[in-house]
C-alpha cells in the first residue's frame, strides 16, 4: 500500500483538503485498497479542526471528511511512515527537508509532482482570505489531486 502524506503549516486548511479530496476521488477510481492518504502541519496546534471554509467548500460537494478532522504535527514517525510526502509549498519543502533531510527522496511540492508548476509552484494560503481565495486554492489543489490519481493509476498498469 502507498502511503501518501500531505503537508501545509497549520494542517487545518491545505493538507486537509489535498487528503479529502485525494480519498474521494482514489475511490471514485477505484485505489482506495492501493493508496492511503494522512496529512500534517509543520507548525499545526495538534487536535484543531479543519477551517470552516474547507469544511463547508467539501461540505457542499458531498465530501464530509473533514468534520472530524484533527491537526496533526509533523514527527519523525509520520515521516517514517509516509512512502510519499506532498508539500504545498517550496518554504514547506525546505522546512521539512531541514528536520527531515533524510525524507529528501520522497519529498515533493504538490504541483511538482503533477507537473503543474509551470509558473507558480506554490499552493497559496487562504487562511485569513475571502471565500474567493478559499475556492481558487480548492480548485488549484482538485486540478493537482487530479492528475496525482490518473499518475497512480499509470503506474499501476
Amino acid at each position: 500500500m502507498l502511503k501518501i502524506l500531505f503537508v501545509c503549516t497549520g494542517n487545518t486548511c491545505r493538507s486537509p483538503l489535498a487528503e479529502a479530496l485525494f480519498t474521494y476521488e482514489a475511490a471514485n477510481h477505484r485505489l482506495p485498497d492501493k493508496v492511503f492518504a494522512f496529512s500534517a502541519g509543520l507548525s499545526a496546534v495538534t487536535g484543531e479542526k479543519a477551517s470552516g471554509p474547507a469544511r463547508q467548500m467539501l461540505a457542499r460537494e458531498k465530501i464530509k471528511t473533514l468534520e472530524n478532522h484533527s491537526a496533526s504535527n509533523i514527527n519523525a514517525e509520520i515521516i517514517e511512515e509516509a512512502d510519499l510526502i506532498l508539500v504545498m509549498t517550496a518554504d514547506h519543502k525546505r522546512q521539512l527537508l531541514t528536520l527531515y533531510p533524510h525524507a529528501a527522496d520522497k519529498t515533493y511540492l504538490l504541483k511538482e509532482y503533477t507537473n503543474q508548476a509551470s509558473i507558480k509552484s506554490d499552493i497559496d494560503d487562504p487562511l485569513g482570505e475571502d471565500q474567493e481565495k478559499y475556492l481558487q486554492v480548492l480548485e488549484d489543489i482538485r486540478s493537482c489531486i487530479k492528475k496525482l490519481v490518473h499518475k497512480l493509476k499509470e503506474e499501476q498498469k
